[in-house]
């Protein structure tokens, strides 16, 4: 990345700002490819607890919480960055919401992977089958948003109508990850009724998955704003 006063004092008025949104989206995109993988941990960390691993699910946490960990420190220097260049960018809040954001989604899905590490330690059961389908199909749902949301913004200066199809299909994922909520709500009452501990933490878990969710969408939100006022 370059440095901030370099493209301040080498570059005219307008590559100032084409040069410094490279970088951020750039980096940006780090960010949101770790963040991808980072869900994607989460997904084959759910399948260990179902299927007993326990030694599976503890590395599939350490491994979840240092992606998390690079994401909070990108950040840091990204969002120092977008600072430092700050008065040759047209949406400088904007990428300062979506910093904040992908670091937010990092953290749900670190605290989601924590309720699984909880689960495993109590010697929990597998999942029934139902549930089982609906924790593994909202990740990848999650997994699946976080894709959309990285290709937005790689077609960011291109692509307007391409972005707002994206955009679309993106609600209509989230969506779905708003009814496996729902569905999972009922099937957690029924079954863990009576187990007060497992029923917390999977309604827990669910939260954090959800809350996931909802930031995708307003991150692709705002990647369409700032595609839009182009």
């Amino acid at each position: 990345m370059l440095m901030a006063d370099e493209i301040i004092r080498y570059s005219e008025s307008g590559e100032q700002e084409s040069i410094a949104e490279t970088n951020i989206v750039e980096q940006l995109n780090i960010m949101l490819r770790d963040l991808e993988e980072c869900f994607r941990e989460l997904l084959f960390m759910v399948k260990d607890l179902d299927e007993g691993r326990a030694v599976a699910v503890d590395k599939r946490y350490m491994r979840v919480r240092s992606i998390k960990d690079n994401i909070e420190n990108t950040s840091v220097n990204l969002m120092d960055y977008v600072i430092k260049v700050s008065p040759i960018l047209t949406f400088k809040d904007i990428y300062l919401y979506l910093i904040q954001d992908i670091v937010r989604a990092a953290e749900h899905a670190e605290a989601a992977a924590y309720r699984n590490l909880l689960l495993n330690t109590k010697e929990f059961e597998r999942l029934p089958d139902k549930l089982y389908a609906e924790l593994d199909e909202t990740v990848r749902k999650i997994i699946d948003m976080v894709s959309k949301v990285r290709t937005m913004l790689e077609k960011i200066r291109a692509d307007q109508k391409y972005i707002r199809e994206l955009y679309i299909e993106l609600l209509k994922v989230e969506n779905a990850v708003d009814e496996y909520y729902r569905e999972s709500g009922l099937e957690i009452i029924k079954h863990y009724s009576k187990d007060v501990g497992a029923l917390i933490l999977l309604k827990e878990l669910f939260d954090k998955l959800e809350d996931s969710a909802d930031i995708m969408k307003r991150v692709g939100t705002y990647i369409r704003f700032i595609s839009i006022h182009r």
